[in-house]
């Protein structure tokens, strides 16, 4: 996998953002990507809303001490987690990802939960 480029800040939609506050949008392009990272400065849990052109992007974490790839699937998703902890994003296709802070969670969502329309999107941002 190329990593050559940083992915792009973009302003999230005003529809996922009225009365939510956002805390990371992002535009991803094949190639791009986001370092390593642990939010350390915001603890608590991210719910991150992804969209995937064809699943051939997603997230790494560390767990239980060893690199774990969690891949995206294909259209809207989302999954959550607790920061600070290590994390890192790749994509080799088009990515859209909008974060959301919440409180922090007693069990993690690593792999992608798909979701079928906006409405399903509002629930869990």
């Amino acid at each position: 996998m190329k990593y050559d480029k940083y992915c792009t800040r973009i302003t999230a939609p005003e529809w996922l953002t009225k009365n939510r506050r956002c805390t990371g949008s992002w535009k991803y392009n094949k190639g791009d990507y986001q370092n390593w990272h642990t939010n350390w400065q915001n603890p608590g849990a991210r719910v991150y809303v992804v969209w995937s052109e064809n699943g051939n992007s997603g997230m790494r974490f560390i767990v239980n001490g060893k690199v774990q790839t969690f891949k995206d699937i294909v259209g809207w998703q989302y999954r959550i987690f607790n920061v600070p902890q290590p994390h890192c994003v790749w994509a080799n296709c088009k990515r859209i990802s909008y974060g959301f802070r919440i409180d922090k969670v007693d069990q993690e969502l690593l792999n992608a939960v798909g979701l079928k329309n906006a409405q399903d999107v509002l629930s869990v941002a």
